[in-house]
């Protein structure tokens, strides 16, 4: 016998996985249409971080030594949060978040200087972003009726069926085999931002 990490999954309700297929069936007919779609998420990226997959070999006596142990934060890490959009056509430059994102700063750092100008030169794009607080808010609900910007219904829970997630895994990959590790949140969105102009 011996430990193993235990499989992460999303949690879905009998009504989630009920949603789920008649949010597929309804668009079951989708082809180039998806195409259309641009697809917007925020994560954030940590100056110290690791996925929980490195071993050390040690001998029984060894494990209090400094070599063998992995130091790790207990609360919040130093990082920066990041927001960006792709699409079947193109992609957003990255934005930087400072702080918390409201739905006013959602409006005035992200929406008028990068989205409107993307979407408008894409009069078919269908505007995709999950259920956060300040996606949902009724200002920027407003703002997507005032400028006649269609927005996908979105699902609960749903961060799976997002391809933007892939791209935030792949730069955490890149950003994991950087070396020497980023001192400073500078020097860590100056290897995002080159790492996002690679993978997209």
């Amino acid at each position: 016998m011996s430990t193993r990490h235990p499989l992460l999954r999303l949690y879905l309700t009998g009504n989630y996985r009920r949603l789920r297929h008649q949010w597929f069936d309804e668009r079951r007919t989708w082809a180039t249409k998806w195409n259309d779609i641009v697809f917007i998420e925020e994560s954030r990226f940590c100056l110290q971080h690791h996925d929980g997959r490195i071993r050390v070999w040690r001998n029984r006596v060894q494990r209090l030594l400094n070599c063998c142990v992995m130091h790790h934060h207990t609360g919040p890490a130093f990082g920066i949060m990041v927001w960006g959009v792709i699409g079947f056509h193109c992609r957003t430059p990255l934005v930087r978040i400072a702080g918390t994102l409201n739905s006013q700063r959602y409006i005035s750092e992200v929406l008028e200087p990068v989205v409107l100008p993307y979407i408008q030169c894409l009069p078919s794009a269908i505007f995709q972003q999950d259920n956060a607080r300040p996606h949902v808010a009724r200002n920027v609900q407003e703002f997507f009726f005032t400028y006649q910007i269609e927005v996908l219904l979105w699902l609960a829970f749903s961060p799976d069926l997002s391809p933007i997630e892939n791209v935030w895994s792949m730069l955490a990959q890149r950003l994991a085999q950087v070396t020497p590790p980023t001192a400073t949140p500078d020097q860590l969105w100056q290897y995002v931002k080159a790492a996002w102009t690679a993978v997209t």
